[in-house]
């Protein structure tokens, strides 16, 4: 065993690489984009979540324009990578060439019900980058989470909710109502962890809509 002092390790240069403080624990992206939404830069903020694969919830009202947003994010995504969409209607626009789009049956159409969460179970044999839901409804919400948090970080995906807060609070519903063997509190933990970033978008006066918050749930635990 080597008899060595603190001031040994400094000058073996043990301490150079040291990470201190409240942001240990968060990746190298995490620790920037805290610095970004402390410094109240959204849109640097953005490009820098969806190009280094942090996963994101576009969040709104009726008619707030949540898929015009998410496919205004779909811009900032490198072209290398390959992405599957699920959606009942055409709408999101990858404009990555290696994309597959995927589209669930919307209702009795007198064929074969295929239903999200069946799409998303397929669509993990794709070997995708990323996963694009064009609306979180219902049961694939934990299907959905699981899929981030095994291999597949970045993805995105619209909700219906007023407030951010309120996203994951009906982020949290649909969970529940799938039946997961969780407390309410554990999946509020654990979708903050696999979505840290919700883009609520508003209405304001003669239609105008607005990015009314960006909530990084990671900068948050530092306070």
């Amino acid at each position: 065993i080597m008899d060595m002092t603190v001031d040994d390790y400094a000058k073996r240069g043990a301490f150079e690489e040291t990470r201190m403080g409240n942001e240990l624990g968060l990746s190298e992206e995490e620790t920037e984009l805290v610095e970004l939404i402390a410094g109240s830069d959204p849109m640097k903020f953005l490009e820098h979540a969806v190009k280094n694969r942090v996963s994101i919830v576009v969040s709104g009202g009726t008619s707030t324009g949540k898929t015009t947003f998410l496919n205004a994010l779909l811009k900032l995504v490198p072209p290398s990578e390959r992405i599957i969409t699920i959606e009942d209607t055409r709408e999101l626009k990858p404009v990555t060439p290696n994309t597959v789009a995927l589209l669930s049956s919307k209702g009795d159409q007198g064929l074969a019900r295929v239903d999200a969460q069946s799409l998303l179970e397929a669509s993990l044999r794709m070997r995708p980058d990323r996963l694009l839901l064009g609306e979180l409804r219902g049961a694939e919400a934990f299907s959905f989470l699981q899929a981030i948090n095994t291999g597949h970080p970045g993805s995105l995906t619209t909700v219906h909710a007023n407030s951010a807060r309120a996203a994951y609070e009906r982020l949290a519903l649909m969970v529940m109502q799938g039946g997961v063997k969780l407390s309410r509190d554990e999946i509020m933990d654990y979708l903050k962890e696999v979505i840290p970033i919700v883009v609520q978008l508003s209405r304001r006066d003669a239609g105008r809509r607005v990015v009314s918050e960006i909530k990084f749930t990671k900068a948050e635990r530092l306070g």
